[in-house]
């Protein structure tokens, strides 16, 4: 019986004890957690220097390190982006603001960012899109998808055409688009990724005024479509081998005898074509005005090289003559008599002169 009971007490007491460890340990490990994850972390990524905000739940952008050219602020609560909500980091060259709750952009919201590159506005609820992006001298990727709201704001946007961002990607999947937006002419535009949206309506145009177009996600927004309406579209990206992506139903529909059936618009194929030519121009005349820039920032970096090497061999030959210059004169400062009797060696000379002019 003595026994049972001592079995009994080392049992309770072994178990207290592993509860208050485990719960010290569990507590450690919260803490530990928590101090983990309350701190944007400073990195170098791709030779660039980046802060690292992502699912830190911050309703604002806390104050970083200046010369970043990568922030990555998804996953948090921000709201609205505001003039000044960016006008401390004018390097950056990559925002990522996807799965926030932003709602609304003002207008000069990226006004300081002349080098942003790349622009994630993903996964919020935006509900008012300023034509001030598409103006960004050095944007070329945007990505706008699953906003499902912003088909609103972009109904109503009065673009400044032609946009002067140079696109290359541009993503305004799952946003709920009944009809695509007209764009204008993008010259440099690869890849457009349009799919989830119901779409009503296909315009050939659009893409022909995308002269530079290799890929088109179509997945899951042609349901809605009435087949020979999309004959223009497919035709013109077969023809000018664009890659258009749909999923598995709507491949067997353009394969369809029904699909072949359908009569193709000559007419409006060479309206497509001039619309295509108009595009290829206005890409060869930016292509031609950056060479030029190039060119003349080379000739220019190349002229002022010379000049400073110029400049430095006329300093170089002007230190080395003044060091000519010197030398002798050193020597002779540096020429003293022997002895004594040397020193007043010509004293004699000098008295003879003296009564020789004298007599």
């Amino acid at each position: 019986m003595e026994m049972y009971r001592l079995i009994c007490c080392t049992l309770s007491i072994w178990l207290c004890m592993s509860r208050v460890h485990g719960e010290s340990s569990l507590g450690m490990g919260m803490e530990v957690l928590s101090t983990k994850l309350t701190h944007c972390s400073h990195e170098r990524a791709y030779d660039m220097y980046g802060a690292y905000c992502a699912g830190l739940r911050l309703s604002e952008i806390p104050s970083l390190k200046s010369g970043i050219e990568i922030l990555d602020f998804s996953d948090n609560k921000l709201n609205e982006i505001q003039p000044d909500t960016l006008s401390s980091y004018s390097s950056i060259k990559y925002l990522y603001l996807g799965e926030n709750q932003i709602y609304r952009i003002d207008k000069d919201a990226f006004a300081s960012l002349p080098y942003l590159q790349s622009l994630d506005l993903s996964n919020n609820v935006i509900l008012e899109l300023p034509d001030s992006i598409f103006q960004l001298p050095s944007l070329r990727n945007l990505y706008l998808k699953n906003n499902p709201l912003i088909h609103l704001s972009i109904g109503k946007l009065h673009l400044s055409r032609p946009i002067k961002a140079p696109l290359e990607l541009l993503d305004i999947s799952n946003c709920k688009f009944k009809s695509l937006p007209n764009w204008g002419t993008l010259p440099h535009l690869l890849q457009y990724n349009v799919s989830h949206n119901p779409l009503q309506q296909l315009e050939a145009q659009q893409f022909a005024a995308m002269c530079n177009l290799k890929k088109i996600d179509l997945t899951k927004s042609i349901e809605g479509i009435n087949l020979c309406n999309m004959k223009s579209s497919v035709s013109w990206y077969q023809y000018k081998s664009i890659n258009f992506i749909l999923d598995l139903d709507d491949y067997k529909k353009l394969n369809s005898d029904e699909f072949d059936r359908c009569a193709t618009n000559e007419t409006y194929t060479e309206v497509l074509n001039i619309t295509y030519a108009r595009c290829k121009q206005m890409y060869s005349k930016l292509q031609s005005v950056h060479s030029a820039r190039r060119t003349w920032l080379t000739v220019t970096g190349g002229l002022a090289g010379f000049l400073v090497g110029f400049m430095l061999l006329l300093y170089l030959m002007h230190r080395h003559n003044v060091a000519q210059t010197k030398a002798p004169a050193e020597k002779i400062k540096k020429i003293v008599p022997r002895n004594d009797s040397d020193r007043h060696a010509a004293v004699p000379i000098l008295n003879t002169e003296a009564r020789d002019v004298s007599t």
